[in-house]
């Protein structure tokens, strides 16, 4: 009996310094940009005010400014997710991280760029939507 209570805490302690990939993983993670924002006739000071400073900058032939943004959806962090895979990695005495880390894994996040062209106001006159990246 002594030996199973022993190799029980051994695993128990094993499970909880293996645990932790997914748990992190599913802690971690980007907020959601608001693109509700970026339309014709929005305000370049707003745009920035909720996006930050644009990947680039450039003023085009017409003297018009055009920025550039990249956008990350999809990658946010969830601590009912973590809480979960903690749970989870307990229970299974670290087995869980099996299953767990591929499935964060492939909670990938997409990415898009967003050009953005100003008038000499300051408004937005035109945004493309390029592709995810």
């Amino acid at each position: 009996m002594r030996v199973v209570l022993v190799g029980l805490a051994v695993a128990s302690l094993l499970g909880s310094v293996v645990s932790g990939c997914s748990v992190g993983m599913a802690a971690s993670g980007n907020k959601e940009q608001d693109t509700s924002i970026i339309f014709p006739g929005s305000n370049r000071a707003v745009i920035m005010s909720k996006l930050g400073p644009p990947d680039t900058s450039r003023t085009t032939e017409e003297g018009k400014q055009e920025d550039t943004y990249l956008i990350k959806a999809g990658n946010e962090s969830s601590s009912g997710r973590a809480w979960a895979h903690a749970g989870l990695d307990v229970l299974s005495l670290g087995l869980w991280e099996v299953v767990a880390t591929p499935y964060e894994l492939a909670q990938s996040e997409e990415k898009s760029r967003y050009v953005i062209t100003y008038d000499d106001k300051g408004n937005v006159v035109n945004v493309q939507k390029l592709g995810a990246q």
